[in-house]
């Protein structure tokens, strides 16, 4: 049996011996909230069956939030619902984007978790210190066949618009100045032309 020395750094030893780490189920996941080992005061989530500690948000991301929820809220049917950095559950990652609209009115989900099959578009909103993070939870909703993933990109005021998921990347990427709007489009019903300029907090 190995025996760790007191000299010896853990993230050292890890590193050398990468079966020391171990992955998490989605219904792993789901089982540590229940039991209370994870609680509301822990801010992750799980990404490809690592549990990983989620970015702390600055004041252009937090306002970016707002602006986009309020516009949303007014523009969405009943027969969609809107969720804002709530979980959606995935193969094997249960990521919470900052927009989820789903199909089906609020109470279908009142007992059940969204997964992909019930998402039209995710939304992410990136600053300086999130958009990696978001270009990575981007790769994966291509792989779970997410059909729109728009990156709301605070840095370089605009919206990038992802589509036409094939082989676990997107296959267009589209990207909308802080001048032009962004159509939302829902099952192949344009919904509003939404002007890009209203979705980023003002620098």
């Amino acid at each position: 049996m190995s025996v760790l020395s007191i000299a010896e750094n853990p993230l050292a030893r890890i590193a050398k011996n990468p079966q020391l780490l171990r992955q998490f189920s989605v219904v792993d996941y789901h089982k540590m909230i229940e039991s209370g080992i994870l609680t509301v005061n822990d801010r992750v989530e799980l990404l490809e069956g690592w549990i990983v500690n989620k970015m702390p948000q600055n004041t252009p991301h937090v306002s970016s939030v707002r602006r986009v929820m309020r516009l949303l809220c007014g523009l969405l049917s009943a027969n969609w619902t809107l969720t804002c950095q709530g979980p959606i559950s995935l193969a094997d990652s249960e990521p919470e984007p900052d927009f989820t609209i789903a199909r089906g009115e609020q109470g279908i989900y009142d007992r059940q978790r969204i997964k992909a099959a019930n998402i039209g578009v995710l939304m992410e909103v990136g600053d300086s210190t999130l958009l990696a993070d978001r270009r990575y939870k981007g790769a994966i909703y291509a792989q779970a066949r997410i059909p729109e993933f728009w990156l709301i990109n605070v840095v370089k005021r605009q919206v990038e618009v992802y589509t036409k998921s094939r082989a676990g990347k997107y296959q267009k990427v589209v990207a909308y100045s802080e001048k032009q709007s962004v159509p939302l489009v829902l099952d192949g019903e344009k919904i509003a032309d939404i002007p890009v300029s209203e979705l980023i907090a003002k620098s």
